[in-house]
């Protein structure tokens, strides 16, 4: 008998609540590498054709962890000078469907737009500035209370142009 929660109350979805892979390098060869470095934050970028998996990012004492990096997606993270830890890589089918939710500002506050098929664990965001011309200038981390990751659309308080949610599978 299965034990996953969405097959015994019948909803169908495929998303995992978690994931048991151990972190290691991508066996093709990809990686999550920073792309872009401003004041106090960066924006990652999965190289990959893996999913990379709970990805530790350190500055000095500060640990920051990145839930899910979709192959060539990116993240924001508001670090100094910013490295990228041991990641888990997964095949995208091991997500079950797992689309990233995405942020925008609107007015009076932040849209958040999940497509998934059910709720999965605010774990913040990370809104990054840019200058005019398109360089990074500094950042600010939003607390998971203040981040939607529930399916559909949801309006939160808050300002920013270039929303990073992080929303994990489950409560690991």
């Amino acid at each position: 008998m299965p034990l996953d929660q969405n097959q015994l109350l019948g909803t169908g979805c495929a998303i995992p609540s978690r994931i048991t892979a151990v972190p290691g390098p991508a066996p093709d060869g990809g990686t999550v590498r920073v792309a872009e470095l401003g004041p106090g934050v960066a924006v990652l970028e999965n190289t990959g054709t893996l999913a990379a998996y709970r990805i530790p990012v350190t500055s000095g004492t500060r640990t920051v962890e990145v839930p899910v990096l979709p192959p060539g997606q990116r993240a924001g993270v508001v670090l100094d000078r910013p490295v990228v830890g041991a990641v888990t890589w997964l095949a995208p089918e091991a997500l079950g469907g797992f689309t990233p939710v995405t942020a925008s500002a609107v007015p009076g506050g932040i849209r958040y737009h999940s497509a998934n098929c059910r709720a999965l664990t605010s774990r913040g965001a990370a809104v990054l500035h840019r200058d005019p011309t398109g360089h990074l200038t500094g950042g600010d981390r939003l607390p998971p209370a203040s981040v939607s990751c529930a399916p559909g659309d949801h309006v939160l308080p808050g300002a920013g142009a270039e929303i990073y949610p992080y929303c994990a599978l489950g409560a690991e």
